[in-house]
């Protein structure tokens, strides 16, 4: 999980496990992916909204 009250930037190693930071920038254009802040050219993901975005992803497995 990522700390909630830290902005993490494109290139952080902590958002490797999300994908690589092209991998970012291509659903940032497709309005895919986690929600972003924008201050001019500057890109950032609060941890806040990184957790929110990983709980919709989660799964749960069957057990037969």
């Amino acid at each position: 999980m990522f700390d909630e009250n830290r902005i993490y930037r494109p290139g952080d190693p902590a958002l490797l496990a999300l994908g690589k930071p092209q991998t970012l920038a291509h659903w940032r254009s497709q309005g895919r992916g986690p929600v972003f802040v924008k201050l001019g050219a500057a890109v950032g993901y609060c941890g806040k909204d990184l957790n929110a975005w990983l709980t919709t992803r989660r799964v749960e497995t069957k057990t037969r």
